[in-house]
């Protein structure tokens, strides 16, 4: 019987659970993972050494397994008794590992037919009925099928500091750089670019690391994730709620009841992408302009032990917030001055501190993306961007779509590349969901290749 090859770009979550959803769904499949990490189904989110980096969301929904919701608990069960139940948030190295785990299985069911390849792919094309996949140690992979499983993508270049700044020893362009949270002098003021849950995470390593500092966070609007509630009121019902608009409207409605808000959007969770892509060009747009930064803030929530920590913080002056533009950022003997135009007051704050560490998020320009592999596959024409300027076209069914709005039958994405199209793709009921219908759809063209070349 023919052997089907599928190389999967990025052996994070995303990667790794596609893996072990195609190698189990079809009995021809051979799966190649091409990964740079050590290990398998960590990703950057579960590569964290931080216990005090928690997980956002409860135990409880967090199963890799949409048809097993108690497979992560049970997991917690078997490995540390009753330390952890479904509403515990826990640390994400603890998810790394059971990611972990659920690769070792596949890989005894499956044998000979996954292969882990330590590498990064910088590029890939058609050729002769297969793709050729070019790895940075100069290794060709053919398969049949490509898909990209990058996972998020690092920060967008910071642009508003002279070169010497942004090449030296105090700019950081990503908070998961190794060195980002170890600060020479712990006493060293730090600046934090972004007020999301990157930051926080850098405010949690940075006092892990034992730094004692003033840490600043700045952005446009200065808004902090809200914390995570699992007992509030649930909300009224709202069956008028057809389009994102409505649903802003509904968040509004409640915002001013703290108790009820947090279960408005989240009843609201399995439409959103429906919602989203209902929504013309240009009111996308303006959602991602002026509505996202809120959006975010509301949707991706804090645990909440770590917004205790967040709250001492800010309680005690240890960390503190702007709303506002940095200015160019100029190095000096002593640190880093940034200029700070304060949001709603016509006067500009120089702050001088010790490092600034790049916490924006993830960058959703494909076209600016420090990303050789989707770099090369824009330039061919097998990705287009969409017309908002975030992210690319891509079928219901992970298909790359080309400028002409053709689904490629040769290469896929799973999980945040496919933000933009989606908006909702970078948690885990969406990623598990996406694993299983892209498994199944593989295995169907498997099947139908069995009497047919691919095309």
């Amino acid at each position: 019987m023919p052997k089907f090859t599928t190389i999967i770009a990025g052996g994070g979550a995303s990667g790794a659970l596609l893996a072990t959803r195609l190698l189990r769904k079809s009995a021809n499949a051979h799966v190649v993972i091409v990964e740079p990490r050590e290990h398998l189904g960590r990703g950057m989110a579960y590569s964290t050494s931080h216990q005090e980096h928690l997980l956002n969301v409860p135990a409880g929904r967090m199963s890799a397994f949409a048809e097993d919701p108690e497979h992560f608990v049970n997991f917690l069960r078997t490995r540390f008794g009753d330390r952890y139940d479904a509403a515990s948030f826990v640390p994400r190295p603890l998810y790394g590992d059971y990611l972990e785990s659920i690769v070792r299985e596949t890989t005894a069911f499956a044998g000979a037919r996954f292969q882990y390849e330590r590498s990064t792919i910088l590029a890939a094309a058609v050729e002769k009925s297969a793709v050729r996949a070019i790895c940075e140690d100069g290794r060709v992979l053919t398969g049949d099928m490509l898909v990209i499983a990058t996972g998020n993508a690092s920060p967008a270049p910071w642009v508003r500091a002279h070169a010497d700044v942004l090449s030296g020893e105090r700019f950081f362009a990503s908070a998961w750089d190794e060195r980002a949270l170890i600060p020479d002098d712990p006493q060293d003021d730090v600046l934090l670019l972004g007020t999301g849950l990157t930051a926080v995470d850098a405010v949690i390593g940075l006092r892990s690391n034992g730094h004692r500092g003033t840490i600043w966070m700045v952005s446009r609007r200065g808004l902090l994730p809200h914390e995570h509630r699992l007992f509030d009121t649930p909300p009224e019902h709202n069956p008028e709620a057809t389009s994102l608009h409505d649903l802003l409207g509904v968040v509004r409605s409640v915002a001013g009841r703290p108790r009820a808000w947090r279960a408005a959007l989240d009843n609201l969770r399995p439409r959103t992408n429906v919602l989203w892509q209902a929504l013309s060009v240009n009111d996308q747009r303006r959602f991602v302009r002026h509505v996202m930064p809120y959006w975010n803030a509301h949707r991706h929530r804090m645990a909440p032990e770590v917004a205790r920590i967040v709250a001492g913080e800010i309680s005690s002056g240890g960390l503190r917030m702007l709303a506002g533009r940095t200015g160019t950022f100029v190095q000096t003997p002593h640190g880093i001055v940034v200029p700070i135009r304060v949001r709603g007051q016509d006067r500009t704050l120089e702050l001088e501190v010790g490092r600034v560490i790049n916490c924006s998020g993830p960058a959703h320009d494909f076209r600016q993306l420090e990303n050789p592999l989707i770099g090369n596959l824009l330039e061919q024409g097998i990705m287009q961007p969409l017309q908002t300027g975030i992210g690319v076209d891509i079928a219901p069914n992970g298909a790359l779509r080309d400028g002409a709005g053709t689904d490629s039958q040769r290469f896929y994405a799973i999980g945040p590349v496919r933000y933009g199209t989606l908006i909702e793709t970078t948690a885990m009921p969406e990623i598990r969901a996406q694993a299983a219908d892209l498994a199944a759809t593989l295995a169907s063209r498997f099947d139908s290749a069995r009497s047919e070349v691919l095309q």
